[in-house]
């Protein structure tokens, strides 16, 4: 049932209905009528709850037992993905050292998770996928 999964993952990550309600930006109480299944989030609601928990809707609504998201690279469909690979401007594969080190420290901020999310965006760019 959704509403004993919203509870047993939000119990999971030691919240309270109202540390869930702020970070969906609703009240405690339609946290609390979601978990009792008096009502039931919309579709945007239902995608924010299983990006917050990193399940898949299907978990939530009881359409799969597994939990982990299936690759949503991209929200809306990436038109630059349907480009044709173009070949490299000369210079173009020189490598700005200020740029690297701030995508490394910015890498090293994500979760295994994410970064896997991120080396398939990468290979899909890239075509190496």
């Amino acid at each position: 049932m959704l509403g004993e999964k919203i509870a047993v993952l939000r119990k999971g990550k030691k919240m309270r209905q109202e540390d869930l309600a702020n970070l969906l930006g609703v009240s405690r109480q339609a946290i609390s009528n979601y978990e009792k299944g008096e009502r039931y989030p919309d579709p945007q609601m239902l995608s924010r709850m299983a990006r917050l928990f990193k399940v898949s809707s299907d978990y939530l609504l009881d359409l799969t037992d597994d939990p982990k998201p299936h690759w949503q690279v991209c929200e809306e469909p990436c038109v630059f993905m349907e480009k044709k690979p173009q070949q490299p401007a000369a210079g173009a594969r020189e490598v700005n050292e200020k740029t690297l080190s701030q995508l490394c420290c910015l890498l090293k901020k994500l979760d295994k998770e994410d970064l896997d999310c991120l080396l398939h965006l990468v290979k899909r760019l890239t075509r190496l996928e």
